[in-house]
């Protein structure tokens, strides 16, 4: 199997069996055939069937222990060498079952795994998860199989299931219960089954082709199961989801409390701790979120900003700025373009909103030097700003709003508050210049690490252009900005890579094409599927490519593409 795009761990992929080939999610029996044989007694031709399942012994999901022990101590001796799909029983100790596979992989390849006991297994939310992210975690290129009801299909196929065998399904087609939309709850009478599993499964991997998956997984929220596991999975596997989630590129909906912790959200706060350095600044300003984005196109950030240069004048070059929202938390005024997320607003904050951005406000508020606070703000920010001056030691200075942060009141208390402060904030050109560079700079820190945007764009570079800025260094072009998108130039990655020792892919051959995970001899951790990436020979940066993998997978992966080559130096 070939991995073709990736939402979280759930991926589009290329099946290539003899002279057939099928893409992923698929239904078993519908897409291609698998062998019904599931015990010692299996046929001797194996030709009429794609996948041969080896033989397995009867094992439930409750089966004692040692009887479990002696089961994979037969099933450890078996020649599988004429068999490319494998027989995994889910059983309640995980840690064993990993042994066994373990053992299994270490003298076999397969192309397929069955995994058994599903039905019984997707009601331990906890394994479900474990043993699912267990299995993918072994090999990117095995395709997993389970037997589930079509109205799990979004949920498993973004945990990490690739196709689902269909053949239980006929049970519901003999007591004439047809699926809906909203089975298990509701149903119809007839036979539908097999067609509802199609219509399942074609819109999921149109979700996926879209980058629309987990928004399809947060609609199909039909059994205490999906909340249930979803909740385990963002919890206690927010790393395993986060590194397979391409970066964010259109607009995220937050629909529903599960859209809280999606891994887009998980990454937003992690690299705002670890990724943003705040520029030199002699004040810090605090401000609540506005519908539009970015903030800085909105009608009250258009006001806060005039209110701002009657206060301040040239000085406004010498502040800086945060944005209080939810589930981001916080957004640095320079990473405004890709905060893209739409969310309902009613004025009502959880208590996990409120503490999980104060939090993250305390920590960023940490990174400053002793410099006035001033926040204006109203509703629950006042709440998330009080909490992080307590948990950082910072004091913060609160602006006297009366009927909403664009009230005329509420304006001139802000430029009265700032005027108060008594400070004298001159900006010249270098300090426009200054806070021009470092709008651009954080891009490329978000994106590659702190260091990156000083790389590119270091204090001797010329920019060219209005609206596409070019950026040079040295008559040399490092890369292009134009409202929070970029683009790297072999020199510029090279530059990048010198600084940061990051987002690399080390090969040690002439590349002509595109880089296979065959060929890969390390790649950066750091990697997520559709980050740029440096493609490194010697220490030299020989191309610059989008990562279809991550750097993770890169390394298990045997076959299929690892990063699309779009520039060679």
């Amino acid at each position: 199997m070939e991995i073709l795009k990736h939402e979280g761990p759930g991926r589009l992929g290329l099946v290539r069996l003899k002279d057939k080939s099928f893409r992923t999610p698929a239904l078993v029996n519908v897409d291609f055939t698998l062998s019904p044989f599931n015990s010692y007694f299996y046929p001797k031709d194996f030709s009429e069937y794609d996948f041969n399942l080896a033989p397995s012994i009867p094992i439930s999901f409750y089966t004692p222990s040692e009887i479990v022990e002696k089961a994979f101590s037969r099933l450890t001796n078996i020649d599988y060498s004429n068999f490319n799909a494998f027989y995994l029983p889910a059983i309640r100790d995980v840690e064993r079952l990993e042994r066994f596979l373990d053992e299994i992989l270490a003298n076999n390849s397969f192309d397929a795994l069955y995994l058994g006991n599903s039905k019984v297994l997707v009601k331990d939310y906890r394994r479900f998860v474990q043993t699912l992210r267990m299995i993918r975690e072994k090999d990117p290129n095995l395709m997993i199989i389970t037997d589930l009801e079509p109205f799990f299909y979004p949920l498993a196929v973004y945990l990490g299931v690739d196709a689902f065998d269909t053949r239980s399904l006929k049970l519901y087609d003999f007591h004439k219960k047809a699926f809906t939309m909203y089975s298990p709850l509701l149903w119809e009478e007839g036979e539908n089954s097999l067609e509802f599993a199609e219509k399942v499964i074609s819109l999921v991997r149109r979700a996926l082709e879209e980058g629309k998956l987990r928004y399809l997984v947060e609609n199909f929220f039909y059994t205490q199961s999906h909340a249930g596991i979803l909740r385990i999975a963002d919890k206690e596997h927010s790393g395993y989801l986060e590194k397979y989630t391409p970066i964010q590129k259109d607009t995220v909906y937050f629909i529903s409390d599960a859209s809280q912790n999606r891994p887009e959200v998980k990454r937003w706060h992690q690299r705002v701790i670890e990724r943003f350095d705040p520029p030199k600044a002699e004040l810090l300003l605090l401000f609540p979120c506005s519908a539009k984005k970015p903030y800085s196109r909105s009608r009250s950030h258009t006001l806060y900003r005039k209110a701002l240069q009657e206060a301040l004048g040239s000085g406004i070059y010498k502040i800086h700025e945060l944005i209080l929202t939810s589930p981001f938390g916080v957004v640095p005024r320079e990473w405004e373009w890709l905060a893209k997320y739409d969310i309902v607003v009613t004025g009502h904050w959880s208590e996990e909103e409120i503490s999980s951005a104060a939090e993250l406000l305390a920590k960023i508020l940490e990174k400053y030097p002793d410099i006035p606070i001033v926040a204006h703000l109203d509703e629950a920010y006042v709440e998330i700003a009080k909490r992080a001056s307590e948990m950082s030691g910072k004091e913060i200075i609160f602006v006297p709003v009366k009927n909403g942060t664009t009230s005329r009141e509420s304006l001139n208390a802000l430029k009265k508050t700032l005027e108060e402060l008594g400070l004298d904030l001159k900006a010249g050109k270098e300090d426009r210049t200054y806070r021009f560079y470092e709008n651009i700079r954080k891009i490329f820190d978000f994106y590659f690490g702190i260091g990156a945007g000083g790389a590119v764009l270091p204090d001797d570079a010329q920019i060219k252009g209005s609206r596409m800025l070019r950026i040079f260094v040295e008559g040399k072009q490092t890369g292009t900005f134009q409202d929070g998108v970029i683009s790297v130039t072999p020199y510029g990655m090279q530059r990048i890579y010198e600084a940061t020792k990051s987002y690399y892919v080390r090969i040690d051959f002439d590349l002509r094409g595109d880089v296979f995970a065959v060929g890969v001899n390390e790649a950066d951790s750091k990697i997520r599927p559709d980050d740029l990436v440096a493609v490194v020979r010697d220490e030299q940066v020989v191309a610059v490519g989008k990562a279809v993998l991550s750097g993770e997978e890169m390394i298990k992966a045997r076959r299929g593409v690892a990063v699309k080559v779009k520039k060679r130096a």
